[in-house]
């Protein structure tokens, strides 16, 4: 007998959902965290609304922050904007990942935080997870390993550790502000400029932090060169542009090793050991999020997991689309252009028409079963 027939590692958005479905599906699930929970987290916590269609639940109000942002104002190479009525949601990853870690264990998944996952060995068709859980070791055994470990995923880099490098492959830095200027609270801005994030866009909004209190966040991500020399331009231009004024009351930010350029930087695993969200590599610059790739792969596999069979095989094929769009997507990524004179011709020749083409996918995607979901923007 199998400890567990699902472990699941990393208890963020993909991991929660796994383990919410997958013992929903009367698998017994074990889901672990490294971190004690509540924790925080380095992200944007932006969505679109068909992101509660993913997930299968209605989000809380709770958990979501003071501030609604219905507005969208892109920022030019050469300075012009351009604004659009669009909602979102909007929330901190910590109260948001803590309600999912809760759905997990309200349909029956057991939850450990401050439990690391140090290592596996399959042994026949069982894999032994070995786990430190606050200083005591344990080994466990079960049917399937799920890595939802994120960006700096456990057990894939023991797997392929080739598709890591020994130094940053990227990073990203916030910067959350007490202050005031020209800006309107209900409004994403976006910030298309090489010098400030050769990645994708670089952003500010505003954001509720643990205090109850509404904070301007200005942040920006970078694949070559120091994220701290890109985050200062940008900083001098918020404030000089919008005439702000303020304190820096937080600083967040992260590093990744994985080479996110790689034409096999989407692996969703082999045989009984398979990958969700940030670690099977669903990071999708062109987008600007993926925390909607992320519920929704660990959707996919949870079905994939209770339909049981040729699990690997049932996953590969739900996933498809998503893996497809994710790949396609590189050669639409910022980093593609020379130049911020190339970027905005590419801007100014493509934005009307994929603003229709996201209309009328998210139009479609009302309608279209899970796994055929386009992910927004298309």
């Amino acid at each position: 007998m199998m400890d567990f027939d699902v472990i699941i590692v990393g208890g963020g958005i993909a991991g929660s959902i796994t383990a919410r479905d997958s013992a929903n599906g009367g698998l017994k699930t074990l889901l672990v965290e490294r971190e004690k929970t509540p924790r925080e987290k380095a992200c944007s916590g932006i969505q679109f609304p068909y992101f509660e269609r993913i997930i299968g639940e209605k989000i809380p109000r709770e958990r979501l922050c003071n501030v609604e942002l219905n507005k969208v104002k892109m920022y030019y190479p050469d300075g012009k904007s351009f604004g659009a009525g669009f909602q979102m949601i909007n929330f901190m990853r910590k109260p948001f990942d803590d309600w999912l870690n809760q759905i997990a264990i309200r349909d029956g998944a057991e939850f450990r935080d401050q439990c690391i996952f140090t290592g596996f060995e399959t042994k026949g068709e069982a894999i032994e997870v070995t786990l430190s859980n606050k200083g005591i070791t344990e080994t466990l055994t079960t049917n399937y390993l799920i890595d939802a470990s994120g960006l700096n995923p456990a057990v894939r880099k023991l797997m392929r550790p080739e598709d890591f490098a020994s130094i940053s492959k990227g990073a990203t830095i916030n910067y959350y502000i007490d202050g005031d200027g020209d800006l309107d609270r209900n409004t994403l801005y976006q910030f298309w400029n090489l010098d400030w994030n050769d990645a994708m866009f670089a952003w500010a909004y505003m954001k509720t932090l643990d205090d109850g209190k509404d904070y301007w966040v200005v942040g920006t991500g970078c694949n070559t060169g120091r994220v701290l020399d890109r985050q200062k331009l940008l900083y001098d231009f918020f404030k000089k542009e919008f005439n702000f004024n303020g304190e820096i009351v937080k600083r967040e930010g992260y590093s990744h090793s994985i080479d996110l350029s790689s034409d096999e930087k989407v692996w969703l695993g082999m045989d009984n050991i398979l990958m969700v969200g940030d670690a099977a590599g669903l990071i999708d610059a062109s987008r600007g999020v993926g925390m909607d790739a992320a519920a929704l792969s660990g959707r996919l596999v949870a079905q994939a997991l209770v339909k049981g069979g040729s699990v690997m095989k049932e996953y590969s094929r739900l996933m498809k689309p998503l893996a497809l769009q994710t790949m396609r997507n590189q050669s639409r990524e910022i980093g593609v252009h020379k130049n911020n004179e190339d970027m905005q011709k590419y801007l100014e020749k493509s934005m009307m028409s994929q603003g229709l083409d996201m209309m009328v996918q998210a139009t479609l995607n009302k309608f279209r079963p899970l796994h055929k979901m386009v992910m927004l923007p298309p």
